[in-house]
């Protein structure tokens, strides 16, 4: 499944055939077609828009947003396993476990995607001024490349540290003589490009021109790069810029169609699942359910770890967490196959798509969400509380919260799921009228044991599953829930219904049919009552001191769970050892801040090696 990469030197000598592309509605989601070079390129304002969409072109990548990115940004965490099959592409395991090294295929391959997006970026920020035409449009195009180009050595500066600086095109003999400058030259570098973006970039484009870097991207990403440098007034000067924006009403479909390009989006990478292809990125693919039905590749898959992060009835664990059993988000009444070759039966709900995706799941058509607003007001609340505005900080914080409990107050702690009605009627023989409400977990404290399943088996006696008019599954204690409060429960929307008429520290008689089937698939039932106490839901923080700052990041965990952002926020919170160990995993202080730089690049071009590494 790994494709090939390249070198960095070598990936310089990327020519401009990878320019040509036409300016259209979908401009961030067309492979170029067209063979140019430098002798003809840079001619009319077409091609500075062309270069400009190629440097867009690579958020797409395979090196850039897919496979060894995740590794290095979820995996490596506590947010993430490996996920597939034990022996599928092995190197990702060694993220899981802690144990890389130099030759690890996944640095290379970073290494290249984001020295070729740097490359396309310096082509056209060279390039555009030689074109005659409109000087404004000129100005914005390479303020774009700028923005692009800090967004590709933000993740440089983080990842290896200080790097090869380079801000102009370079020949393949030049870039073989390159060395790694400091850090700090690196976010030097980054924060120029962007203060120059900031001064040139509309608020808003047309609808021609969506998902371009705006001002306030720009913004939103100078302000977490301060952050991460530990210049927090600057950070929050930055955030406080990023204006026009606003929550998405319901986080369980900000991930869906409803969400994209929405009031919430700051930046996202474009992607259309076009009939002819080219639109679209594996980075859906690689993360889909594996089996049935057949979304991916089923890798990054969330971790145990993160799924207990989640406060009492938290709603965004259902949205962030697809679960074996469960439908798919799209209502089209599909089941998430129990798969026995996985190792981790849960999935990253973020990046559903469609099993109807013209051209199969790795065209996916799903936007890579990069900035949202509730990350830059997570990031204006640490900022906040870091420069003494505690009373800010807590708004910020609450606000986030406040968006994912909607207009729920109430929780009894679980989280209940719908249950499809090829299970309800054909395995499990409940009649029309009986509750379709299932959950996993009952409160600790039930007077029944093992209340609820993480996890359902199943056997296929034929090999494909997918071909049997019964879904084949061995259910063990299943919990329907039948009423709550004396309220008879059959759907989800009613169970939402009696648990809001629920006061705040109640205690609210829940009736449960646990259904159990036995290895001979002889089906029993027990019905039992569990006196469960109503909670607030996500109630607004009210913290102070230590115990805020702890709140915000786990407010960061949990909000922007499996969007790849974890790993290097541990490390910028200096705690990353104490995480990595809650979880079961040795950091190495002093090495694991940084990863290796690629050994092929140490043996062709004499980079020095980060400390703790050959």
């Amino acid at each position: 499944m790994m494709k090939r990469t390249r070198s960095w030197a070598v990936a310089t000598m990327v020519g401009l055939a990878v320019l040509g592309t036409s300016a259209c509605d979908d401009f961030l989601a067309t492979e170029p077609k067209a063979e140019l070079t430098t002798g003809n390129f840079f001619q009319t304002e077409s091609q500075a828009i062309a270069a400009t969409n190629a440097t867009y072109n690579m958020l797409r990548n395979w090196s850039v947003h897919v496979f060894a990115w995740l590794g290095m940004t979820d995996i490596a965490s506590d947010d993430a396993t490996k996920g597939s099959t034990p022996g599928d592409a092995a190197f990702l395991s060694d993220f899981e476990d802690l144990n890389w090294t130099s030759g690890n295929n996944a640095f290379l391959d970073t290494w290249t995607g984001y020295y070729q997006g740097i490359y396309r970026a310096n082509i056209a920020i060279q390039g555009i001024p030689q074109v005659a035409g409109d000087s404004q449009l000129k100005e914005r195009l390479i303020a774009e490349n700028k923005f692009l180009r800090a967004y590709f050595y933000f993740f440089l500066v983080r990842a290896y540290g200080g790097v090869p600086l380079i801000t102009e095109p370079l020949t393949p003999s030049q870039s073989r003589t390159q060395t790694r400058a400091p850090a700090e030259d690196v976010w030097a570098q980054i924060e120029r490009d962007l203060n120059d973006a900031i001064a040139v970039l509309p608020e808003s484009y047309g609808p021609n021109d969506i998902g371009r870097a705006t001002r306030g991207a720009a913004h939103a990403l100078l302000a977490e790069v301060h952050l991460f440098q530990g210049e927090y007034e600057d950070a929050w000067e930055h955030a406080q810029q990023v204006t026009g924006y606003d929550l998405f009403p319901n986080y369980a479909t900000l991930f869906t169609r409803a969400g994209e390009n929405s009031v919430e989006t700051v930046f996202e990478v474009q992607s259309v699942a076009l009939e002819q292809g080219g639109g679209g990125s594996q980075y859906q693919e690689v993360q889909g359910v594996r089996g049935t039905p057949n979304l991916g590749w089923g890798f990054n898959t969330p971790s145990d770890n993160l799924e207990a992060a989640y406060e009492p009835g938290d709603p965004r664990q259902q949205a962030t967490i697809l679960y074996a059993w469960e439908l798919l988000p799209d209502g089209s009444g599909r089941v998430v196959y129990y798969n026995p070759q996985m190792l981790n039966n849960q999935y990253n709900q973020k990046v559903f798509i469609s099993p109807e995706t013209p051209g199969g799941a790795g065209n996916g058509g799903v936007n890579i969400r990069r900035i949202r607003y509730a990350h830059v007001l997570l990031n204006a609340a640490e900022a906040a509380y870091r420069t003494g505005r505690e009373a800010e900080a807590r708004t910020l914080l609450n606000q986030v919260r406040a968006r994912a409990r909607g207009n729920r107050e109430v929780t009894l702690g679980i989280q209940p799921e719908p249950l499809a009605e090829s299970i309800a009627t054909n395995v499990i023989g409940l009649g029309p009228d009986d509750s379709r409400v299932f959950v996993r977990y009952v409160p600790e404290g039930s007077p029944a044991d093992n209340a609820g399943l993480r996890e359902f088996t199943f056997e296929c006696s034929n090999g494909s599953c997918a071909q049997q008019e019964v879904p084949p599954v061995r259910v063990l204690n299943m919990d329907i829930i039948q009423s709550v409060g004396g309220i008879d429960i059959q759907t989800i929307d009613d169970y939402f219904d009696a648990v809001d008429a629920q006061a705040p520290g109640s205690q609210v008689a829940v009736e449960v049919l646990r259904v159990t089937m036995d290895a001979n698939n002889a089906v029993s039932t027990q019905t039992f009552t569990a006196n469960v106490t109503a909670q607030e839901l996500l109630p607004d923080v009210t913290a102070s001191g230590q115990a805020l700052l702890d709140a915000i990041w786990h407010e960061r965990r949990v909000e922007l769970a499996m969007e790849q952002h974890r790993w290097f926020d541990i490390i910028r919170q200096g705690r990353a050892a104490e995480v990595m160990a809650a979880a079961g995993k040795t950091f190495q202080t002093g090495v694991h801040e940084l990863y290796p730089i690629p050994l092929q690049e140490i043996t062709l071009t004499g980079l020095q090696q980060n400390p703790g590494y050959n």
